[in-house]
């Protein structure tokens, strides 16, 4: 590929090439197989059975070089189809999971050159968890981390069957399920199938967490809330939209991550304004909450409809109150209970699902899958079978305004609808004369800050890297939050137990006695037909699934037994090197055990004379000693005292020859007074030298010299 769509040259790196002969020919739906966070980049092989990682920023300034990528293996890798890539925000575990079935992997610390796992190293082997609680009938369709756990470490996922699962997945240890409630009535078709849009009706397709409120504001009226410990943290709540096929939203309100018997409270079907006839489209397929205040929701549709919606409360009205209440009884098929929320469409924005399709042209359909940027609350992503936008929301910093802004009553600072969003068409997969049938999905996109690129990975293998532009962004450093290590024991299902659930049916082919009476050969060949479509349907299929599960398990054992053998080789030459040093300093810890013994016997005899020769004095001595020393001090001083006398002597002296020397020039004639104090000055002075001089010879004679 140019410069242009791939800047990095990600395309040449080994990692990638490697990539691209492993992944299937047949992917048409767009996944998430490919994340990025802190600047690594996590991307699952299906072939190898593994996670592969690889630190894009060190790429940068090293085209041409190949940069060293990790391998992640799994000690259980899983045998169904993963079709999404999820990191928790701690970047403690990730959980890849499909239609089928979750696996959660323990990710490893970083150190080093570059923050690799391990310091570096190749390959590494990973913890897996396995969730034992889904069986053949029943497909994941949305799982999400939740923003509300203190430890990171909440799962909730949303089933086929109008269910949610909330799992507690502390790390080493196996997901525990928590809570399990109901949104909806189970599905009328076979839930083994995806509903196409036309039957999607009541089934839940997506969910997200709004903005996080409190459970009794009326608890906290008049109280400051910025003060520590003014509010419970079991009083925060963070409620979850739920989207239908049919356009309508569901709200679920209740701290579900408290581990009690209280059920969370799933309200009817929000009411959205202004009213549309088709409730804004039928074919809904994905809802994306932005954390603002109020929350923005988006929901798009598979026709490239996405609607920006804000939640509010909803006015209450006491004339319509009791018709409003009957609307909602009837209007919902599951939950009773009147919302207190509404959902108010500002704006609608229609995204090109493909390129050069004329006004009568059938435009093409495909369920879309929204993603925000956690850098940018004003922009987010929408990836598709016809390729990625980038769709910018000019309300966010409106609304941070409105909020922030201390005037009252002042409506000049509410948002305007002026500044309308904007899309921008970043890759294009299908154009008017791509096939019906031809594959063009997304297998996953992530995120580089600073600046900001987009790398995006096509079905071909190929990757497209694109510079996302916007003025208005602004990165946010975040300190990382301290990494969980705990230790405990993991259980997991076995694969024999795995198979027996596999090959489970609900209906048998029972044996069939016929009577005496003969049966005509249409008849018999009708029950031949029953019985064969019975075989086929319940009985072959499933061991169609199973032959292939077990080739799959067999390849995965035989990637991993490789895979050991090659640690195996490793840890053996560790452990031979590991002898080599051992054998090494055990001869260099006798060697400087001989000479530490050496030493300390001629230290015993160094003491022993230096006490033998040590001097003995008696107390006394010591202190005429301490007197001698003290007597030596005062004569330094005296005899600094003596420097200074006689240099002030000698001056004097010099000043008396100059005065001597001005009087033979020049008779000075004094005046009485003068004459007088002059007298008094040199007699005083001369008592002075005298005291002096007594003090000096006394001092002589005491020091004797």
């Amino acid at each position: 590929m140019s410069m242009y769509t791939d800047p990095l040259s990600l395309n040449e790196h080994r990692l990638f090439q490697e990539l691209k002969h492993s992944l299937p020919s047949n992917i048409k739906d767009t996944r998430n197989i490919l994340e990025i966070r802190d600047n690594v980049l996590y991307v699952w092989n299906a072939k190898d059975f593994c996670v592969v990682t690889l630190n894009v920023a060190a790429t940068y300034g090293k085209i041409g070089e190949d940069v060293p990528y990790q391998k992640l293996r799994l000690t259980d890798p899983p045998i169904f189809e993963i079709k999404n890539l999820l990191i928790n925000e701690t970047g403690t575990q990730l959980a890849l999971w499909g239609s089928l079935g979750i696996v959660l992997v323990k990710l490893p610390k970083r150190w080093g050159k570059e923050g690799m796992f391990q310091g570096g190293k190749e390959e590494i082997t990973c913890m897996v968890n396995k969730f034992d609680h889904f069986n053949a009938t029943v497909e994941i369709r949305k799982a999400r981390w939740h923003p509300g756990s203190t430890n990171d470490s909440h799962l909730l996922v949303l089933t086929s069957e109008n269910t949610f699962r909330l799992y507690e997945c502390e790390l080493g240890s196996t997901p525990r399920l928590i809570k399990c409630w109901k949104v909806g009535r189970m599905p009328l078709g076979s839930p083994s199938k995806l509903p196409d849009f036309a039957s999607l009706g009541d089934t839940a397709v997506d969910f997200d967490f709004a903005t996080p409120t409190l459970r009794k504001p009326e608890m906290f009226a008049g109280k400051d809330i910025n003060k520590n410990n003014a509010v419970d943290w079991n009083q925060i709540e963070w409620p979850i939209l739920v989207l239908r096929g049919n356009g309508e939203v569901l709200i679920v309100r209740g701290n579900v991550l408290l581990d009690d018997h209280e059920s969370p409270v799933v309200s009817g079907s929000l009411s959205m304004y202004p009213p549309a006839d088709d409730n804004y489209g039928i074919d809904s397929c994905s809802i994306m909450c932005i954390q603002t205040t109020p929350p923005i929701v988006v929901i798009a549709t598979c026709s490239g409809k996405i609607y920006h919606v804000i939640l509010l409360k909803e006015e209450s009205d006491d004339d319509n109150d009791d018709d409003r209440r009957t609307w909602s009884q009837y209007s919902s098929t599951y939950s009773l209970r009147i919302p207190d929320d509404a959902l108010y469409v500002y704006e609608c924005v229609e995204i090109e699902l493909g390129l050069f399709f004329a006004d009568n042209d059938e435009k093409y359909n495909c369920p879309i899958h929204l993603r925000c940027d956690k850098g940018n609350k004003s922009r987010y992503f929408c990836s598709h079978n016809a390729g990625i936008h980038m769709v910018s929301l000019p309300m966010v910093s409106q609304l941070e305004e409105f909020i922030n802004t201390s005037e009252d009553n002042d409506d000049d600072r509410l948002p305007s609808l002026s500044n309308q969003s904007s899309s921008q068409y970043l890759i294009c997969r299908r154009t008017k004369h791509t096939g019906v049938n031809e594959a063009t999905s997304i297998l996953g996109f992530g995120l580089l800050q600073e600046p900001c690129v987009l790398v995006a990975l096509l079905h071909t293998g190929d990757i497209v890297a694109r510079s996302v532009i916007d003025l208005h962004y602004f990165p946010q450093i975040e300190p990382p939050e301290p990494i969980i290590n705990t230790e405990k024991k993991v259980n997991k299902e076995d694969f024999d137990v795995y198979i027996k659930k596999s090959l489970k049916r609900e209906t048998s082919q029972p044996i069939i006695k016929i009577g005496s009476k003969s049966m005509s050969p249409r008849e018999c060949l009708k029950l031949l037909y029953h019985a064969t479509d019975i075989f086929r349907t319940e009985h072959f299929v499933r061991h169609d699934n199973v032959r292939k599960d077990i080739s799959n398990k067999v390849l995965a054992l035989k990637v991993m037994k490789s895979h050991l053998l090659k640690e195996l080789g490793i840890l053996m030459e560790a452990k031979k090197e590991l002898q080599q040093t051992a054998e090494r300093l055990a001869e260099r810890y006798e060697d400087i055990k001989d000479e530490q013994e050496k030493l300390a016997q001629r230290a015993k005899e160094v003491l022993r004379l230096v006490n033998y020769k040590e001097p003995s004095i008696t107390p006394i001595e010591r202190a005429e000693a301490k007197e001698l020393r003290k007597m030596e001090m005062k004569i330094e001083e005296i005899k600094i005292r003596l420097l200074e006398l006689r240099k002030k002597l000698e001056r004097q002296t010099e000043h008396i020859e100059n005065d001597e020397h001005s009087e033979k020039r020049k008779e000075i004639v004094f005046k009485r007074d003068q004459e007088k104090t002059i007298k008094n000055t040199l007699g005083h002075m001369t008592k002075d030298i005298q005291t002096l001089i007594a003090e000096v010879k006394k001092l002589e004679e005491e020091v004797s010299i």
